[in-house]
This record gives structure tokens, sequence and C-alpha cells, in this order.
């Protein structure tokens, strides 16, 4: 049983405008998921990977007009396309000085200045990091939004704010080191079999 089994994901994105169809991209696989894992530094979260699974990056709904996440990002087949996970999570690391506690996965309506994150910092029973936005603009204070991406989703198809809470370091999840995939070395990845 899958985490969105109870949540309609078919009301989440905008798959008719032009701009909802290039924040999407063809389906996701177990290579490029390993891709963006090495890439990144991080194991995607299976709530995530069940998401891109159900559809691999989108633009949200233009019916939820109150929404305040604009983008959930996919896999590009190319990881520098900038409209994919791994040439943003890169964006935001090394030119905005984004904090590396976890996965930027989520834009909103200020191009930018501050981001939806899973931060692998702290996560609940099941091992699913919390969502957190980061507000680049305020020396990236970080704020607490939901428990998981589950939780998470269900506040965005609600079509509602949610009560964020200044976090600091602290949060209502265990402090967790993150686990991360294994890096290979150059020679590896060339002579892989």
């Amino acid at each position: 049983m899958g985490v969105f089994d109870k949540i309609d994901l078919d009301k989440l994105f905008d798959n008719e405008s032009d701009y909802g169809k290039k924040h999407r991209f063809p389906e996701v696989t177990d290579a490029l998921i390993q891709r963006a894992e090495e890439t990144m530094g991080y194991k995607l979260p299976a709530s995530y990977r069940e998401l891109l699974e159900y559809q691999n990056g989108g633009v949200i709904s233009d019916a939820l007009d109150e929404a305040w996440i604009t983008v959930i990002y996919g896999i590009s087949p190319d990881p520098d396309n900038f409209d994919g996970l791994e040439a943003m999570f890169d964006n935001w690391k090394n030119e905005w000085e984004y904090p590396d506690i976890g996965i930027p996965f989520g834009e909103t309506a200020s191009a930018g200045h501050d981001m939806y994150y899973m931060d692998f910092r702290y996560k609940d029973a099941d091992g699913e990091p919390r969502i957190i936005r980061i507000d680049n603009e305020m020396d990236n204070e970080v704020y607490y939004v939901a428990a998981n991406l589950a939780e998470f989703i269900r506040l965005v198809l609600r079509n509602e704010p949610p009560e964020e809470t200044p976090t600091g370091e602290g949060g209502p999840q265990k402090h967790i080191p993150p686990e991360k995939p294994e890096k290979k070395s150059f020679f590896e990845k060339l002579f892989r079999k």
C-alpha cells in the first residue's frame, strides 16, 4: 500500500498548459533515480519516489489558486535540464547558497527566494524527512511545514496556506543523520558492469 493511495493526485498537476507540460518529464526509471541520488548525495524517500512514479514532476494545477507551491521537480532524462531536479538542486545549493540539508523539491511563486525542502536532518517514524520552507532572503531561515511529503501534499490539495512554524535547528522529529548513496569514482562509473 502506497502513501498516496488515499490522496487524489489527479487534482494536483496542470497537464494541459505548455508551462505545465514543460515541467513534466517522461516516466521515471530506476536508472534516473539512481543517477539523481548519486548526483545530489541523498537517497530519495519512498514517498517522493511514489509521487514521481505517479507523475515525474509538474506544475501545480491552476484550480489550486491559493496554493503556495508552484512546481514539484521531476527527474529529467538530461541531468542538465534546468527544469529538472538535479540541475535545480545544484542551482539552489551552489548559486543561491541554500543549505545542504536535503532535497529542494518544490518551487514557490517567489522565483527562488524561498523553497520547499525535504529536510533529511529530521525524519518521522517511517524514515520520511520532514518538509520545511527555507527563506533565502532571511538568511535561510527554516520554517516547519509538514511531518512528511504525504502530509504536505494533503495541505496543498486543501488549497490553503500552511501554518508554518519557525524551527531553527529543532522540530517535532528526531534528528537522524542523512542516508547518503554510495558515491562512485570516475573510473567505477566509466567501467561499471
